[in-house]
């Protein structure tokens, strides 16, 4: 497969049962065990991503540059998460997308997401460097 082959409009999807890993409370003290935020980028992030990366050469990868996340609705431990991510757009190296997330009662959340297509070598050097400046 190859990048040409993703036409905007198409989707994919992934899911996870919530679990204490996931809750609001192991970020911030004293919030309730529910299906954090950041777990959700984290899911929409990694869809997006292995989505994507099918269809990419070896010697690239994509990073995410921008997320926008409308969280709607609170998920308990034991429900499953599943985000579905929509192409919307392919402009050169960038990506952007649409998502929205459910636990099979809501929708918990919905938004957008930007990612760039990186020669992977030529990110690592520039990683590496930047080590080197520590």
């Amino acid at each position: 497969m190859a990048l040409e082959d993703l036409i905007p409009g198409d989707t994919a999807s992934q899911s996870v049962v919530c679990a204490p890993e996931h809750f609001a409370s192991k970020i911030v003290a004293g919030t309730p065990d529910v299906f954090s935020t950041p777990s959700l980028g984290a899911l929409v992030e990694k869809v997006a991503a292995e989505w994507v990366g099918e269809h990419l050469a070896d010697d690239q990868m994509t990073v995410g540059a921008q997320i926008l996340i409308n969280h709607t609705a609170a998920t308990p431990e034991g429900m499953k998460v599943t985000a579905v991510v929509t192409l919307t757009g392919i402009e050169g190296r960038r990506l952007d997308f649409s998502w929205k997330a459910s636990d099979g009662v809501d929708e918990i959340g919905n938004g957008t997401h930007q990612r760039f297509v990186v020669d992977k070598p030529r990110f690592e050097q520039r990683l590496a460097a930047k080590r080197g400046q520590s």
